[in-house]
């Protein structure tokens, strides 16, 4: 694995802006059918509202100025349940082996504490 350091990569809320690069990478991800259970054909606006949905918080990973992943963070389950955290990453297919993933999912683990 070619890992990066990791001041080269900076995680922070996603914003409205980030809307097409998510979907992007949403897209690059799921076209292969093996990695989650959606569609490949899924729709833009289908996917976006299941990433952006108002229980999840949503996270960008950022390298060299571009979006290069994406993290979601929610409750595992509604009420007695919500004290427990689930979390789904997409990194870009031409970040992968640089330890973004890595990174975003140390860093969901500090915000689900």
């Amino acid at each position: 694995m070619n890992t990066l350091p990791t001041s080269s990569i900076s995680i922070r809320p996603a914003t409205p802006q980030d809307t097409e690069a998510i979907w992007e990478i949403f897209r690059a991800v799921i076209a292969t059918g093996d990695a989650f259970v959606f569609d490949p054909n899924m729709p833009r606006e289908e996917a976006l509202a299941w990433w952006f949905a108002p229980q999840n918080q949503v996270y960008v990973a950022e390298h060299d100025g571009r979006i290069a992943g994406s993290y979601i963070i929610k409750p595992n389950q509604p009420a007695l349940g919500a004290h427990i955290a689930n979390a789904a990453y997409m990194v870009t297919p031409a970040a992968r082996g640089l330890g973004i993933g890595k990174l975003m999912g140390e860093h969901s683990l500090a915000e689900a504490h």
